[in-house]
């Protein structure tokens, strides 16, 4: 029988291409006709430590990397230790050291010396190049494909690099035939490029109208600055790395009142201080974006691991209380989605949007359709080309809390904006009455915003036994683990894309079900926290994990079963 879904992991220390290995084999799988998702670790090290890179590859989609481990390649001595829980009994691993000395108990342990073999080439940094090869032979790829990826890669060093894969495919061949997977054909793909979630949400961005991102470079939102900073010229974009969070926060809402369509991307720490930026542009009524990559807290706590820690930070962040919203993509494809829809909202709301992703989103790849020829509508909200002597910019007549703006420099649009409670003009003030209207009027923006913000999605049958909700990067996990039970029929699967404001056919959804099952990668299940503040919700069962991994699909898979 052949195999549908395989996963290989390349480990070692920072500086033998670990992840650009990883990439590079991820294209050429992609290339063969297979789904792929993909999965790196690394310390807070700039050379050294430990680093892996894991890839699930499917002939059907493949929603996330799995946990256990088909091939496994070390590309130094010891690189294997920390992964022993994710061989199973037929896993090849692939070690520069004698087999015999291991006494590993699971799998089946097969020198590759790559240090020899790299030696011999010239260079010790084409290891991961060799290993490519070795994972060509045993995985049944046409090493036409490798090596024209290979050549495309290492362009500079193309000669070399092709040698590596060749001396790889080559000893693989006389050393590990009887060791090859069954593997199941690729098809061809409609979905032919690998983006991870940072570049997904950058194009977002891009297509969505963006023209103004400031960012203070934090792990793992740094992706998404560096992405956008290569694309200035050719999109015409400003792209500004300022001393520090505060300073980009304020720069963006800058832009974004001066008409900009703005945005601005940090982690955690840095959104913590990015706080006052957050309660300024609710009192001003400015429309921008803040991209905030969740890493594992407190403080600086585990800067290049992954967590869902920071939904209630978010949704609570800022002092005060006026309309935001937050929204979560579960996945590469929401990543781009939401890069473009939130643009659209905070200029229809005129409010700050939020958008939570984390490191395992932002920094795992996938392949989808070319973003960089994605379209999307683009909505500019309630912006006046002309306005009338006596323009009331904060005008209390309005049904959806959203008044008229003017682009400064518009004839008779000129208002004043500072962060004093206001009246229609923009002039400071403290009477009760007036403030008690405007704080009203900013509030008509929450119901404007559960219509506009992105529904709800209930994957499988509402007349299933049970419920699984959850939010964000936890998505693809369960869409894989339910592809592995034998009784899928028996799930359904709500995936919740807006946390706030909460939309009220959540309560009308989980209300059908008896049983309900609530996953997030998080300590305190913050989800359900939210939930129990807005309708009467009792999960069966809530399922956390907080210590820097993701969830795996086997780990879900084990709980559900």
């Amino acid at each position: 029988m052949l195999s549908k879904t395989f996963t290989l992991k390349i480990a070692g220390p920072a500086g033998l291409g670990i992840k650009s290995g990883g990439q590079l084999l991820s294209k050429i799988l992609i290339e063969s006709g297979y789904s792929v998702t993909d999965y790196n670790e690394y310390p807070s090290l700039v050379r050294g430590g430990h680093n892996a890179y894991q890839i699930t590859f499917s002939n059907t989609k493949a929603f996330a990397p799995h946990y256990n481990v088909d091939a496994f390649f070390a590309m130094t001595p010891g690189h294997w230790k920390t992964h022993v829980s994710e061989f199973t009994k037929n896993t090849l691993i692939f070690v520069d050291e004698d087999p015999k000395t291991l006494n590993l108990k699971k799998g089946k342990v097969l020198n590759l010396p790559l240090k020899e073999l790299s030696t011999k080439l010239g260079s010790n940094l084409v290891a991961n190049t060799i290993s490519i090869g070795v994972a060509a032979y045993i995985f049944n790829l046409d090493l036409k494909i490798v090596k024209k990826l290979v050549a495309a890669t290492y362009a500079k060093a193309s000669d070399l690099n092709l040698t590596a894969v060749e001396t790889g495919y080559e000893f693989a061949k006389d050393n590990f035939s009887k060791y090859r997977f069954k593997v199941a054909k690729g098809k061809k793909q409609k979905s032919p490029e690998l983006y991870d979630g940072n570049e997904a949400f950058g194009w977002g961005f891009i297509q969505g109208g963006g023209n103004f991102y400031a960012a203070y470079p934090m792990t793992p939102a740094t992706g998404t600055l560096h992405f956008l900073a290569t694309k200035q010229k050719e999109y015409k974009l400003t792209v500004v790395h300022p001393e520090d969070e505060i300073s980009a926060a304020n720069m963006t809402a800058g832009a974004a009142f001066a008409g900009a369509r703005a945005a601005t991307g940090t982690s955690g720490g840095g959104f913590a201080l990015m706080n006052e930026a957050v309660s300024l542009c609710g009192v001003t009524e400015i429309g921008m974006v803040y991209y905030l990559v969740s890493r594992p807290g407190p403080a600086t706590g585990l800067p290049t691991w992954t967590a869902q820690g920071d939904l209630l930070h978010a949704i609570y962040s800022g002092h005060g209380e006026f309309p935001k919203v937050v929204i979560a993509p579960g996945d590469l494809d929401e990543s781009f989605e939401m890069g473009a829809e939130s643009l659209n909202l905070a200029a229809e709301l005129q409010t700050p949007v939020i958008v939570v992703s984390d490191k395992f989103v932002g920094e795992s790849s996938s392949n989808t359709k070319d973003l960089s020829k994605a379209k999307v509508k683009v909505k500019l909200g309630n912006i006046v080309d002309k306005a009338d002597a006596g323009f009331k910019r904060y005008s209390l007549k309005t049904k959806t809390g959203v008044s008229p703006v003017s682009i400064p420099g518009t004839p008779n649009g000129e208002f004043l904006s500072n962060s004093y409670e206001h009246d229609e003009f923009g002039f400071s003030t403290e009477d009760a009455n007036l403030s008690q209207e405007m704080f009203d009027k900013r509030a008509k923006k929450i119901q404007t915003a559960i219509k506009l913000a992105p529904k709800p999605i209930l994957y499988g049958s509402d007349k299933a036994k049970k419920l699984i909700i959850s939010w964000g990067s936890t998505k693809g996990v369960i869409l894989e683990a339910l592809k592995m039970m034998e009784n899928e029929e028996d799930f359904a699967y709500l995936h919740i894309k807006t946390l706030w404001p909460i939309n009220p056919e959540l309560e009308t959804i989980t209300k059908a079900f008896k049983e309900i099952i609530v996953i997030e990668n998080n300590g305190f299940s913050q989800l359900v926290t939210l939930l129990k503040s807005q309708f009467n919700f009792n999960p069966t069962e809530i399922i956390t994990k907080n210590n820097g991994r993701p969830f795996f699909p086997e780990e879900i898979y084990a709980k559900l079963k």
